[in-house]
């Protein structure tokens, strides 16, 4: 034999042996999908009990109660989504930095000084004997799973080297303070102080813009005649309430919020929902949606299932959350829910007075030493740990450890850290029979607070908020209070049967899309209210339904149409004729506003609008980051407000026009780009953005082309725009937020039925073909219809559960 066919057949035999490894590693990894047939013995299960999977791999679990249902969603949830669950406890408990490192210490020391794990035993502690009981027996269920496993574990342990945690009632508990966490605005307020401290009084006087007269309120009144918007700073008081870190313009600190890279994203932070009365519809009965729009994780918050229990006559259809007992949005054989964040001002500063050396904080009584507390947190790369001491007051943790804000010491109180939280509300809402029992459960959900629009086989539909509001006056929670006003922290809370509600309007539908509840309510209920377009074009929609299906709630949670650019378009074109860019006015003239993939007007648009933002703030801001809402933006250009057109960099003096015609001259450059070839979406994996890693295992899903943008019923990232500088206009775009699932009921005696779609798909092990396969119909909905206590009409595997000793 030659050399070379000697080096040849080495070669060969190299490659084999190379193919041989890999493939063996890949049908190893791949033995960690877990079979959805075969069956299990089943500890503290009181009778057999059987989960049928249909083509999505959707489970219908059938078992004798509602106790036993709960054990088998324990051992399904542990199953299908196992490394999330284990993400989500890490997270609840600060323990992120021993997986990934650096990048994920800023959410571990938020955690630990927050202690949110420790809140959580206390709400377990106050805990009724029932609920406690379904806690346990989820977590039975997720830990006899963990006992069984077969084959090795999901690909995201065997990477980090890491087995799962088991799983206990306390973890599912801090599930709910995780979502009140991503909810709460105290990361804006923050923003807020150090922008007034570094703003003059004519700069701040622009950003107290609040709920503009146009925004539909979801208790659905009126602007009295006359009356004027309110706002959130008084006229002539540009400062706002009384704050301290205003009268030292100069002293901001640089620094910001933590990075959240790494936080699940499970706040309700921009959703929609409505509700349709028989009136309105084709066949008599409610029709309810929600798409409630949320940070696009792979695998999806959402997990779709449907749970009975027989002797208790208990049946539930929807949406749960992996690690959390039941279903939080969805319906039973009577309601139909929904869930959209209530934007309630839940947390306050306290500016504390400290001595010299920092290690004491003045109290009603003279000055105290601060509590402390020591947390070691693992740092995956180092050889030691992190050491985090945090300070306390008795007013809450001292947060300016972690974010500077003005050189203030500021101790943070926030309602998540309250006795109460998320989980009898949620159970009681899955047993509900009618609108006041309904009602009655709604009352128990304190934290994290929400708008919830439901339906009844009864013919009612209805809005009642849930969680907890500070008592305090309006206003006084949007800037720093000082430890004299607030010594003890707050009074107390709103009562539940003070919240806003409303039931069977006169107009015969419900609007919710994170809009202010009722006009005398901003400033008491929360201030950082969206600018209301989302509501304001679903309750033009809405208001003229007539004959409605299921396929127009579909086809409304679409729509793409741009009230932000209606407003705003003839600006833009002005500018471009007097640039004399008239390329670029033709597309904006003859764009059709909607933000569909083929659209050709929303790039330009959009790269117009925000490249103007920039040019506006560009030197009251020079690090491309601050508090500048939507709405301040608005006032400032429709009312040309010259404090913040004007460049304070230059000796001339800048006009809106020649602003606005420079942002026509960088929109001109994406003139021809359709919207979906520039703006694209996809559900994120913690470890996609390790690329040899994301070939290898496709832990992404996505991207693809995205229809929607800013303000639109279908939405795309607020965080795409939330910087100042070039990065809110450059294109293309990458979306890691949007729509996290839909939902639309038809809400008719004995046929309750829910339609469902999550980006991704119900597995979460990326080796399983169900771990995407719903982002393949995503893009146009098609949904999946469930519904409580019955089988699926076609069943691909099912489970079998016995008791122990059957």
């Amino acid at each position: 034999m030659t050399l070379r066919r000697r080096v040849g057949a080495v070669l060969v035999a190299a490659f084999m042996a190379v193919g041989a490894i890999v493939t063996s590693a890949y049908f190893y990894v791949h033995r960690s999908v877990q079979p959805r047939s075969g069956e299990h013995t089943l500890p503290g299960l009181s009778q057999p009990a059987a989960v049928t999977f249909d083509d999505w791999a959707i489970p219908s679990i059938s078992a004798a109660s509602e106790l036993d249902a709960i054990r088998v969603q324990g051992f399904v949830h542990a199953s299908e989504r196992l490394w999330q669950l284990e993400f989500f406890q890490r997270v609840a408990r600060g323990r992120l930095a021993e997986l990934f490192g650096e990048a994920a210490l800023d959410a571990d020391r938020l955690m630990r000084t927050l202690d949110v794990w420790s809140a959580s035993a206390g709400e377990l502690e106050a805990a009724s004997p029932s609920d406690r009981a379904l806690l346990e027996a989820y977590a039975e269920g997720f830990n006899a799973r963990l006992a069984s496993w077969r084959g090795p574990w999901p690909p995201e342990f065997l990477i980090l080297g890491i087995e799962p945690q088991s799983w206990s009632a306390q973890a599912s508990l801090a599930i709910g303070r995780i979502m009140a966490l991503d909810l709460t605005e105290w990361r804006t307020e923050l923003s807020r102080i150090t922008a007034l401290a570094t703003l003059d009084a004519a700069h701040r006087r622009a950003l107290g813009a609040g709920y503009p007269a146009w925004g539909p309120t979801i208790l659905q009144d009126t602007l009295l005649s006359g009356a004027n918007p309110p706002r959130l700073f008084a006229e002539g008081a540009p400062g706002g309430p009384a704050l301290a870190v205003a009268a030292q313009p100069t002293s901001a600190a640089a620094g910001g919020p933590p990075h959240f890279d790494f936080f699940p994203g499970f706040g309700f932070s921009a959703s929609n929902s409505w509700a349709l009365a028989g009136s309105r519809t084709a066949d008599g009965h409610p029709l309810l949606a929600n798409d409630p729009h949320l940070s696009l994780r792979a695998p999806s918050t959402w997990y779709l299932n449907v749970i009975a229990g027989a002797e208790s006559n208990h049946a539930v259809a929807g949406m749960s959350i992996p690690g959390v007992p039941g279903v939080v949005i969805g319906l039973n054989r009577d309601i139909a829910w929904s869930f959209t964040n209530a934007m309630v001002d839940d947390a306050d500063f306290i500016v504390e007075g400290i001595n010299l050396d920092g290690s004491m904080y003045r109290d009603t009584d003279g000055w105290r030493p601060f509590e402390t507390r020591t947390e070691e947190i693992q740092v995956r790369g180092r050889n030691r740990p992190e050491t985090l001491v945090v300070r306390l007051t008795t007013r809450g943790p001292v947060i300016t450890d972690l974010v500077p804000a003005g050189g203030l010491t500021l101790s943070l109180l926030w309602t998540g850290l309250e006795p109460e939280g998320a989980s009898t509300g949620l159970l009681a809402m899955n047993r509900a029979g009618s609108a006041d029992a309904f009602e009655q459960a709604v009352m128990r959900l304190r934290s994290p607070h929400q708008n919830v629009i439901y339906a009844t086989t009864d013919g009612e539909i209805g809005y009642r908020m849930a969680g907890s509001v500070p008592n305090r006056a309006s206003g006084q929670g949007a800037l720093p209070a000082s430890s004299e006003r607030m010594s003890s922290g707050w009074s107390g809370f709103w009562p539940p049967d003070a919240m806003p509600a409303l039931r069977d309007p006169e107009t015969g539908y419900l609007v919710s899309a994170n809009n202010l509840q009722a006009r005398p309510m901003f400033g008491r209920v929360g201030v950082d209210y969206p600018a209301p377009f989302r509501a304001r074009r679903i309750e033009d929609l809405v208001s003229r339904a007539s004959g409605w299906t299921v396929e127009h709630m579909r086809t409304t949670q679409l729509d793409s149409y741009s009230l932000w650019a209606e407003r705003y378009r003839p600006r833009a074109v002005r500018a471009a004729r007097r640039a004399g860019l008239d390329s670029l006015a033709l597309v904006l003239e003859t764009w059709d506003l909607r933000t569909e993939i083929a659209a050709r007007g929303a790039a330009p648009f959009y790269t117009w609008l925000y490249r103007l933002r920039e040019l506006l703030v560009a030197d009251e801001f020079e690090v491309g980051d601050g508090w500048f809402p939507d709405l301040a933006f608005m006032e400032i250009v429709e009312n040309r407000d010259s404090a913040w057109v004007d460049d304070s960099r230059t000796s001339q003096v800048e006009g809106l026009e020649a602003l606005e015609e420079e942002a026509a001259r960088t929109a001109a450059r994406v003139v021809g780009q359709r919207w979906g070839e520039v703006h694209r979406e996809r559900s994120a994996h913690p470890l996609g953005g390790v690329a040899i890693l994301d070939r290898i295992f496709r832990f992404h899903v996505g991207p693809y082309p995205s229809r929607g943008g800013r303000h639109t019923v279908r939405p795309d990232a607020p965080s795409l725009r939330s910087r100042l500088d070039s990065t809110a206009w450059s294109l293309p775009a990458m979306n890691e937020y949007g729509p996290s699932a839909r939902f639309v009921a038809r809400v008719a005696p004995g046929d309750m039925a829910g339609h469902f779609l999550i980006p991704t798909g119900q597995a979460g092990n990326p080796l399983d073909p169900h771990y995407r396969d719903m982002a393949a119909v995503w893009t146009e909905s098609s949904l999946i219809e469930l519904r409580p206590g019955r089988l699926p009409d076609t069943a691909a595997n099912a489970l079998h559960f016995l008791p122990r000793g059957r």
